[in-house]
């Protein structure tokens, strides 16, 4: 049983590391190209609404956000 939970736990960690990766090329990707990225396609602006929405949050927005980033960062 520990080594089920022990590969979904794998399993999770590889695709959150996958999304990371995934974000940070679609940043970069943004960066060079620009408007030319796409329709909905805009990573930059979606990453900015949603620091906004935390910080509209007042201190629940805060401790929310710190919970988040200690998720990502594990």
């Amino acid at each position: 049983m520990n080594s089920v939970f022990k590969s979904f736990g794998d399993f999770i960690a590889g695709l959150a590391g996958l999304f990371m990766s995934l974000l940070g090329l679609g940043i970069v990707a943004q960066v060079l190209l620009g408007e030319a990225m796409g329709a909905g396609m805009d990573v930059i602006g979606n990453i900015q609404g949603f620091v906004t929405d935390f910080a509209n949050g007042g201190f629940a927005g805060l401790v929310t956000l710190i919970v988040v980033l200690s998720l990502i960062k594990k």
